[in-house]
């Protein structure tokens, strides 16, 4: 990397590092399915799944909504993949498995960093099909995103980091099969991530054995960015192991946070989720190589720590302030629930059961569409407009539903730009077919009846009026057969 390049990276990560030390928002994914704190006014939005994304909104207010909400429904998932596992539905209640690690492409500030689900990249525990992308598709292991290719091709898959990528830095045969539980980077620092199981390695300092609880960093220096900040290009055996899984395990023993029945933790067992914490301090750290690497200090989530607190790695180990306040319960003062991630706990004596999966941080909103029944087995006799039932979760006051009959394969979308800067950026709603007006930040309206002996694929996305003007919401298919 030539110096002009660092230097304008480094002004780059020095304003977001700015932005996001006034109190970022977290995307995050959890281990168990949860119930939203605010019960997301009694819709199907309420329940959150491993394999969807919820927002934790802190800085409306700030603080004047603790609940996490749902970001990207597994039908958003579902438009943006279409049938990927040619089973003749857009609906796959499993799809991905977990998702397991969340990172976003280079933010340059609150407005130009806002996050959708187009430009989030994800690491899945169970792999996509490929009936629609074409191989290898997004596998455990990559790190990567749905998108609309510059052919116009929907259903695609764009790599962060592929998973022949992370094997070449740790200095593994390419096609060993590997799961990454945690990422998080900076072009200035590199990319850090852990894997999901114990394996031997050979990186830069040699044979290896990287444990799940490991964090693994592969610095800057080595890597070739493509133009757009992504993973273009890794030398082999050039990772490196910055914390090991005993280091991790005294953070977690240090910062002395409690699991959701109240008992102090004292380990980590499995590394889970991380971000970069821009409040902490950054440190220099000289490993086997000889070569001083500048780290920053890291949110992190492990495997024991149930009720959703997260951690940093800062000063030794600390249960993470967040914008609201501590996002765990220290030891001697009960269970750590999960309101203060966002979600109910079990009971008044016990939280809930989950562990942060993956975590980002983000400036984004919540435009989310989800159907009571995505998959409407109705033929031949067809139903009326009152079986389909549409819930809905909007920023804006007035919304308008349009509704598109589109091909069984992969809806095909539009770039909406210059307008939905804030939400869902492509439109997959071109004919503009009116269905309903939703008023309000929750709720619900019918669908359209079906006919007799109709199936095939109905969609839905709504319209805010605000923000950069019109606002889109996520996509929702629903297979009527």
């Amino acid at each position: 990397m030539n110096p002009t390049t660092t230097l304008r990276l480094g002004t780059l990560v020095t304003l977001l590092a700015t932005a996001t030390a006034q109190g970022p928002d977290l995307l995050v994914t959890y281990s168990q399915p949860e119930t939203t704190l605010s019960g997301s006014g009694g819709t199907v939005l309420r329940w959150l799944w491993p394999n969807e994304i919820a927002h934790l909104e802190w800085s409306n207010g700030p603080c004047s909504s603790l609940s996490a909400e749902k970001w990207s429904p597994r039908t958003c998932f579902h438009t943006m993949a279409g049938d990927e596992n040619g089973d003749g539905r857009f609906w796959n209640a499993t799809l991905f498995g977990s998702i397991d690690a969340l990172c976003q492409k280079m933010p340059l500030s609150p407005v130009a960093g806002s996050a959708n689900p187009r430009d989030v990249f994800w690491s899945p525990s169970a792999a996509m099909g490929n009936n629609i992308s074409g191989g290898p598709s997004l596998r455990p292991g990559d790190v990567g995103r749905i998108v609309r290719d510059v052919f116009f091709q929907d259903g695609q898959v764009e790599y962060f980091m592929r998973r022949e990528q992370f094997n070449q830095v740790l200095g593994l045969p390419l096609n060993t099969p590997i799961d990454v539980d945690a990422i998080a980077w900076s072009p200035n620092y590199g990319v850090f991530f852990s894997l999901d199981a114990d394996i031997v390695c050979n990186t830069a300092c040699g044979p290896t054995l990287v444990r799940d609880g490991d964090l693994v960093m592969v610095p800057a220096t080595v890597i070739a960015w493509t133009s757009d900040f992504r993973v273009g290009a890794v030398p082999p055996s050039s990772a490196v192991v910055i914390y090991t899984e005993a280091m991790i395990d005294g953070m977690v023993a240090a910062a002395g946070v409690t699991n959701r029945f109240g008992a102090c933790i004292p380990n980590a067992i499995d590394l889970e989720s991380l971000e970069i914490d821009w409040s902490g301090p950054a440190l220099t750290l000289v490993p086997c190589t000889g070569s001083p690497l500048s780290v920053p200090s890291f949110v992190f989530s492990t495997e024991t720590m149930t009720g959703a607190s997260l951690l940093t790695t800062a000063f030794g180990g600390q249960i993470y302030n967040g914008l609201c306040g501590p996002t765990g319960r220290a030891c001697g003062f009960g269970p750590t629930f999960g309101p203060q991630l966002g979600i109910q706990p079990t009971s008044a004596l016990v939280g809930a059961p989950s562990y942060v999966n993956a975590l980002m941080s983000a400036w984004t909103l919540d435009h989310v569409l989800e159907a009571q029944t995505p998959v409407m087995n109705v033929w031949p006799l067809g139903a009326p407009a009152a079986a389909m039932q549409i819930d809905y979760h909007s920023p804006y006051a007035f919304n308008f539903v349009f509704i598109e009959v589109v091909v069984p394969t992969v809806a095909p979308s539009l770039p909406a730009f210059p307008f939905s800067l804030l939400c869902f950026p492509d439109v997959y709603i071109p004919n503009l077919i009116p269905h309903l007006p939703a008023f309000g930040t929750f709720g619900t309206i019918p669908g359209v009846a079906i006919p007799p002996l109709w199936s095939g694929k109905v969609l839905f996305q709504s319209v805010g009026f605000g923000g950069s003007g019109f606002e889109l919401s996520t996509p929702l298919v629903i297979d009527v057969q």
